[in-house]
């Protein structure tokens, strides 16, 4: 809600600027026309094309045309006696319309580029956030993000990174790692969801510029868990076989124990046999 108010907010903005940059551009126009100023106010009527490149560019050069058809208007009624004047508001008007055809290719050439990276990014499978270096605002999280820490987009965009990063120290060793390097960098962190819980992901910055980084998140708290739960079971196993060896060297050496007391019966039972032989030819 707090998001669309704003979205609202800055549609009225841009239209009150390019409003004011039109009508002050026309009276400009009207005051020098009539008091034989005919040098400066062309100018003014740049910066409405321009603001409208910028805001709207697929609407520019219909504006544009627009704004050169009044300018070339008001030359034309309020100068009429003036051949010159009309002359130059004839070449004024074509360099208007060049203007307002070159800016408004490029812009929408640059709009485009930007909605298909944006679709690049919310149809990722990784997640996806953008962060200020500066002020450490997000700036730019995608659907999988916010859904992997339990937000939505609305809720996590404009929020301060240390709200779901909390760990101070660790957030500032990234920043200043992400200032020096130049390559990729893998780094694993410990983030906060909505519900409380910490959540471990691996992040790995794609785009590094002056003052912010996108970066892309991978959640690994599952796959530790599992991966604790593998290791918690091959510790069982070793204990059981530790466990077993132990048992059976115990019996080992019980049978050593029962080995050497038959031998040592055995033994006696000879030498007994040997100092009193008449006593067992006897018994034969």
């Amino acid at each position: 809600m707090r998001h669309h108010l704003f979205s609202e907010f800055e549609e009225v903005l841009q239209l009150f600027i390019i409003a004011a940059a039109c009508i002050g551009a026309i009276l400009t126009s009207v005051f020098s026309l009539t008091h034989g100023i005919t040098e400066v106010f062309p100018f003014l009527y740049i910066l409405p094309i321009i603001l409208v490149v910028y805001f709207y560019p697929k609407r520019a050069l219909v504006f544009t045309l627009c704004i050169s058809l009044m300018y070339i208007s008001l030359v034309f009624l309020l100068a009429a006696g003036n051949t010159d004047l009309m002359v130059i508001a004839a070449a004024w008007f074509a360099i208007f319309m060049t203007i307002g055809a070159v800016a408004s290719f490029y812009a929408t050439r640059l709009l485009e580029e930007k909605r298909r990276i944006r679709n690049i990014i919310n149809n990722s499978q990784d997640g996806i956030f953008c962060f200020s270096l500066v002020t450490g605002s997000l700036t730019e999280v995608n659907a999988k993000f916010a859904h992997l820490l339990g937000y939505d987009c609305t809720d996590l965009v404009g929020r301060d990174i240390a709200q779901i990063w909390t760990d101070t120290d660790e957030r500032g060793r990234f920043s200043a790692l992400v200032k020096t390097e130049r390559k990729p960098i893998e780094t694993e962190i410990v983030l906060q969801a909505r519900d409380g819980n910490l959540l471990r992901f691996t992040i790995s910055p794609l785009e590094i510029t002056r003052d912010r980084v996108l970066c892309s998140a991978v959640g690994i708290t599952g796959s530790r868990i599992t991966d604790d739960e593998i290791q918690k079971t091959l510790d069982a196993l070793e204990e059981q076989v530790r466990a077993r060896t132990a048992h059976l060297e115990r019996i080992n050496e019980d049978l050593k124990a029962e080995i050497l007391e038959y031998r040592r019966f055995e033994n006696a039972f000879l030498e007994e046999r040997k100092t009193r032989p008449d006593t067992y030819e006897g018994q034969e």
